[in-house]
């Protein structure tokens, strides 16, 4: 469950503090998943802006200039603040910089640090009795410099109200976490697949923690037997494990069993089918793997809100 409360219109608001040299891939893999979302959602779920310290303008490390829409001591308040420096972070860490943080600490409900943001929130001192995580080359001299921080060797950390990402990939990969943790499994698997190369050599799209190639067969077999779905048992045949290591992996990578994982997949697939075919509900629900019409459109209306007839005709639930 969230550990924010959402705007009375659902939206969660993400805010962005950027630095003088931030990395364009960095910041690009923050913020288009949730871009990507709100595509396939068909609705604002999230809304983000842009702050810098001083409410100035920033150019990145590619000489790319940001104009913001705020500064970090103003107004600005809600659900995340990501703190997204680059290269030269250490040099950001100042008294101004620490004053800001910690007053902003009371105006949004999670901080999250990518890349060198994990060293501002620590020297602010927001990450103390926290698990945490940086870039590789940089954990040794973080730990010896913050040892009141648990660090951790993780590509990423969600510990609650504070999260933290080591680079450009696990940006990507923490966002889709963060999403999972509103809208489940299907979406964050939707929003990777328009990112991933999906060829021949492709078993299935990018996860959203790890790439543990058992989870990418057993997430091609789903895929394949969208159908006419196949037991979990005879899945985690197909990715050559037995199904108890199969429900561990899963949990791992999705902190959801296979079961749900496929039942998301089925459902994104019938959602695809509605939104983008003519077909009738019926026949959806039979390429769903639903023998009950009416069955598929109680589980559709359970996980987008609306039945397949009103998602066609733009209806309110």
């Amino acid at each position: 469950m969230p550990i924010w409360t959402k705007a009375h219109d659902g939206t969660t608001q993400v805010s962005f503090v950027l630095f003088d040299r931030f990395s364009n891939h960095v910041f690009a893999n923050a913020l288009e998943p949730l871009r990507a979302a709100n595509t396939i959602l068909n609705s604002p779920g999230y809304a983000w802006e842009i702050l810098t310290l001083d409410g100035g303008t920033v150019s990145s490390s590619a000489g790319m200039k940001v104009m913001p829409d705020g500064r970090l001591d103003g107004e600005s308040a809600g659900d995340i603040l990501v703190v997204l420096p680059s290269y030269g972070y250490r040099d950001f860490a100042t008294v101004t910089l620490t004053r800001a943080l910690r007053a902003a600490r009371s105006r949004f409900k999670a901080l999250a640090g990518i890349d060198g943001g994990a060293w501002l929130l620590a020297s602010a001192g927001l990450l103390d009795g926290r698990r945490a995580t940086i870039h590789f080359d940089e954990q040794d001299a973080f730990a010896e410099a913050f040892p009141d921080v648990i660090v951790t060797r993780d590509r990423w950390i969600d510990d609650g109200d504070r999260m933290t990402a080591s680079g450009a990939v696990t940006a990507f990969e923490l966002m889709l976490a963060l999403i999972e943790r509103e809208h489940g499994a299907a979406l964050p698997l939707r929003i990777a697949s328009l990112f991933s190369a999906n060829d021949a050599d492709t078993a299935g799209p990018l996860l959203p923690k790890g790439r543990d190639q058992r989870v990418r067969l057993a997430l091609a077999a789903m895929e394949a037997a969208i159908e006419t779905p196949r037991p979990i048992a005879e899945i985690a045949t197909d990715a050559g494990c037995t199904q108890k290591d199969l429900e561990h992996r899963f949990r791992q990578a999705f902190g959801a069993p296979p079961r749900t994982v496929y039942a998301h997949l089925r459902m994104g697939a019938a959602k695809r089918m509605v939104e983008e075919s003519a077909l009738p509900v019926a026949e959806i629900a039979g390429r769903a793997g639903y023998d009950n019409a009416s069955a598929f459109t109680r589980a559709y209306r359970r996980a987008f809100g609306v039945s397949p007839r009103q998602a066609r005709s733009g209806r309110p639930a």
